[in-house]
């Protein structure tokens, strides 16, 4: 007697929940990354230095900002016990996509908090070009 090779429906109905599971649970965690790293203030630390630079104004146009659309990772670290907006010390190293008028990108910013102020260094990557913030000064 010939068998059918269609899997039973519930089968197919797992798998569609489980991807849909670990989609969720992948959005949630960026949400929580992207909220637990805007309370660092770091990235507005990092945008500032970016759009002190003159280059990456250019290149992706004015205002410069954090882009809705694009995976944001990497890591954000204080002391045991602080909070994230009010410690005074921490260590950053993240990649975000940002955009202005005409362009997007890409940061890729690191640094540290010391005393309360972020002291961060960057690099914007677009369309074949690099733009280091090292040289940027902020507020000149």
């Amino acid at each position: 007697m010939p068998m059918s090779s269609a899997r039973p429906a519930s089968l197919s109905t797992r798998g569609v929940q489980s991807v849909l599971g670990l989609l969720v649970l992948a959005v949630a965690f960026q949400a929580y990354d992207r909220m637990k790293l805007r309370m660092s203030d770091a990235p507005r630390a990092a945008l500032a230095r970016l759009a002190a630079c003159e280059e990456a104004r250019r290149l992706l146009g004015e205002p410069i900002d954090a882009a809705w659309w694009g995976w944001s990772h990497g890591y954000l670290k204080v002391p045991r016990g602080s909070q994230t907006w009010s410690a005074t010390s921490g260590r950053v190293d993240w990649r975000m996509p940002v955009a202005g008028s005409t362009g997007r990108g890409v940061l890729h910013f690191q640094g540290e908090k010391i005393n309360g102020f972020w002291k961060l260094e960057g690099v914007l990557e677009t369309d074949g070009a690099t733009v280091q913030t090292r040289a940027c000064t902020v507020g000149g």
